[in-house]
């Protein structure tokens, strides 16, 4: 009898320990998962900020420029509908500054913002090309005024349209000048700092030359020696107004998106595991134990390097377990019926995706990062299974751990997690190339292992774990930036194959996941690319920088947006 009531205190105590453990590690998982939806709050918030714009044109009316007044007038509602198309969020303000000479009657007329298309369409509609006596115009004075509208939103975009330069004999070769000396009382120089200085702490300013004639590059070229900041795009043709300003407020909004802090983009955060940790973290302040590595980067080939110079440790390397079916990457059914069910018709369920299996070999790495991404140094590095095969071409590694160390930041999970997502993104491609269109690109996503050294020594120093790939193949584009994990493409590099494999990787999924922040070379008829980001449902798979549902919708919105847009959808 004695026997069976200790029995029954051990049982009830081994139950009692059973629960609180996973009472604990729900509450762990809780707070992992408040601590991610409020940071994903904020990346959203940036966002939206972001694309609060303040457009201001600065539109040449004299009388050459007739046709370029139209096109404004008629392309602003098109401007606005592509700029929603692919952020839907816009709040968009509207300003005009239109300028003539000071020969004219009428220099200046001018519209502070509005966030009203009628009624800059009506001050456009009053507008007409008429005056100017030499060849340049009163371009500075235009400017002045600019520096005068109630700028406030935190996107900021000046477009100047206009076929002459400024006053001002260094800013042309040779023109007829009737102010050679610039214009009277005003340096355009100035005014050019002064808008820059528009933008404030976590904003940004950016001004857009719209190029017609070559009479203006000299005043262009003059502007950046002088430390102007001002990007030039050709409109020859009245027909690409739309296509440049769209281009240019779509930038701006990337660019103050970065301003405030790219989000996601920290891997200073790492995971609750213990209670301890949830006992001891303050998570209304929490952001950051992680210190920033001391590092130089040193430009380098992996054939200047003199391999012989450096020890070789032993490592041991963690790959993926292959990936065999696209149902692996749907989102997990929560109710075991329908998984019974499931089996009985003879479906193949969610397989998990992050198991591994491990091996040792060797390994070099070069003392200094040759590049640095967002949030991870590169290194050339060596890996081979015998000190000989370290020496061959096969060999050759690219190295990449993160830019921090500290408490969690460089555990094994952290690099485990980027592992599967690009072997999630490598299976992808691969199928999307069975499928793609036959006159698209072929896309191959750079397969990644893990590699830690079995020596623990570097671990202080975040040294001790990297990601390794093959490096991006020679002879190809250079490395371009595509596409990020906001919804964002590099409208100067846009490419149907990309659009349609981001797209695809949604669509196949059920919308569970989509690969974004696509990044690479392309070499003849395919994209090399490295270190994808997936966004999922799960916010807690993947890693900090998986933003969730709400910024998969937008990268949906966005990129079926570019497909519209140019006819490829």
């Amino acid at each position: 009898m004695k026997k069976d009531i200790e029995a029954a205190k051990t049982f009830e105590k081994s139950a009692e320990l059973t629960y609180l453990r996973s009472t604990a590690a729900s509450k762990v998982e809780d707070v992992n998962l408040a601590i991610k939806e409020r940071d994903v709050r904020r990346a959203l918030l940036a966002v939206r900020s972001a694309e609060s714009v303040d457009l201001a044109f600065i539109l040449d009316c004299t009388s050459s420029m007739g046709r370029y007044i139209a096109s404004a007038k008629d392309s602003i509602r098109d401007i606005v509908k592509r700029v929603q198309s692919t952020n839907r969020s816009m709040n968009l303000r509207l300003a005009l500054v239109g300028y003539r000479d000071f020969c004219d009657s009428t220099r200046f007329e001018v519209l502070d913002f509005v966030t009203s298309v009628d009624e800059f369409e009506s001050f456009l509609s009053g507008l007409r090309a008429s005056g100017g006596g030499d060849t340049p115009e009163d371009l500075a004075g235009a400017i002045q005024k600019a520096n005068t509208l109630s700028w406030s939103q935190p996107s900021k975009v000046v477009f100047i349209i206009a076929d002459a330069p400024c006053h001002g004999t260094e800013f042309h070769s040779g023109l007829d000048d009737n102010h050679p000396e610039g214009s009277p009382g005003v340096d355009i120089i100035s005014e050019l700092r002064l808008l820059h200085e528009k933008a404030g702490v976590q904003e940004t300013m950016s001004l857009t030359f719209g190029r017609i004639t070559n009479h203006t590059d000299t005043m262009i070229e003059c502007f950046r020696d002088y430390g102007i900041t001002l990007d030039q795009v050709g409109i020859e043709d009245a027909s690409k107004v739309t296509k440049t300003v769209t281009a240019s407020v779509r930038k701006s909004i990337f660019k103050t998106v970065t301003a405030m802090g790219k989000p996601g983009a920290s891997v200073s955060f790492a995971p609750l595991t213990t209670v301890d940790d949830l006992l001891k973290k303050d998570f209304h302040r929490m952001s950051s134990d992680a210190s920033l590595k001391e590092y130089i980067i040193t430009p380098s080939h992996p054939g200047s390097i003199d391999w012989k110079k450096e020890d070789y440790s032993k490592v041991k390397i963690f790959r993926n377990i292959r990936i065999n079916y696209v149902s692996d990457l749907q989102e997990p059914l929560k109710m075991g019926l329908l998984k019974f069910v499931d089996a009985v018709k003879g479906k193949h369920g969610p397989r998990r995706t992050d198991k591994t299996y491990e091996a040792t070999m060797l390994m070099r790495r070069a003392p200094s990062p040759f590049a640095e991404g967002e949030i991870r140094l590169a290194y050339h590095g060596q890996l081979a299974k015998t000190e000989e095969e370290l020496v061959k071409k096969e060999s050759a590694m690219v190295m990449k751990s993160f830019k921090h160390f500290g408490a969690g930041v460089n555990d094994r999970d952290q690099y485990l997690k980027q592992m599967e997502v690009s072997a999630i993104a490598h299976f992808l491609a691969n199928q999307y190339n069975s499928s793609k269109p036959a006159h698209c690109k072929k896309v191959h996503v750079l397969p990644v292992l893990v590699i830690e050294e079995e020596d623990e020594k570097n671990e202080h120093t975040g040294n001790r774990r990297f990601c390794a790939e093959a490096p991006l193949p020679s002879g190809g584009t250079e490395f371009i930036k595509y596409s990020n994990n906001t919804g964002y493409w590099d409208g100067d590099h846009l490419d149907e194959t990309l659009l349609r494999f981001t797209k695809y990787t949604h669509d196949v999924t059920g919308g569970y996941i989509i690969v974004t922040d696509l990044q690479g070379v392309q070499k003849k008829d395919q994209f090399y690319l490295t270190d994808p980001v997936i966004l999922c449902k799960d916010i807690l798979r993947f890693g900090n920088t998986n933003l969730g549902k709400k910024f998969i919708d937008k990268c949906v919105e966005s990129t079926d947006g570019h497909l519209r847009e140019n006819g490829w959808d």
